[in-house]
């Protein structure tokens, strides 16, 4: 079972929208949506946005109830060991237009950048900016994950602290990205 502290939203979350709201967010299958979309490295209520609507109509467009369904949907998954990772994280749907996106407390954020002249060559560090990139190539940004899965299966990374403590030793790690699956 959840539990909820309305803090600033103690009088909305006082009304029966608010209890509806909350009653909604803690269900089984609404709890699997926000971390489904939280282990995709998306925001939490990306999972939820049809649901919410098909729910609330036209009561979820409302500013404050749309801040209250995001604190609420922190509370609910900082329960379930997730950790806020970014905030105000664009979301270009309805209802949200921004967002916060939340992670587990073991993951650790990096960057992926293509070689320009060759997709397959990419170079993996824990910084967007200022970078130590290798000089023989052009780099273009490429993508940002955290999961360990998703290092594992995009990049061939096996081992994430390992990974860390090399970037942290030289600024990168250089991969090699090969082809999975070849159409015949």
């Amino acid at each position: 079972m959840f539990a909820y502290s309305p803090e600033r939203f103690a009088a909305l979350y006082a009304l029966d929208l608010g209890q509806r709201i909350w009653v909604f967010l803690t269900r089984p299958e609404i709890v699997a949506r926000l971390e489904t979309a939280c282990e995709l490295s998306k925001p939490a209520v990306e999972g939820i946005e049809e649901q919410l609507l098909e729910a609330f109509r036209e009561e979820i467009l409302v500013d404050r109830v749309k801040q209250m369904v995001g604190h609420m949907v922190r509370q609910i998954l900082e329960q379930r060991g997730w950790v806020l990772d970014q905030t105000d994280v664009k979301v270009q749907s309805v209802p949200f237009s921004k967002a916060a996106r939340y992670r587990r407390p073991d993951w650790i954020t990096f960057h992926a950048f293509r070689n320009t002249s060759d997709p397959r060559d990419v170079a993996l560090t824990d910084r967007r900016q200022n970078l130590a990139l290798p000089t023989d190539a052009r780099w273009s940004y490429y993508a940002t994950f955290a999961s360990p899965l998703k290092a594992a299966v995009a990049f061939g990374i096996g081992d994430i602290r390992q990974l860390r403590t090399h970037v942290h030793a030289h600024g990168y790690q250089r991969v090699r990205v090969e082809r999975m699956l070849r159409r015949a």
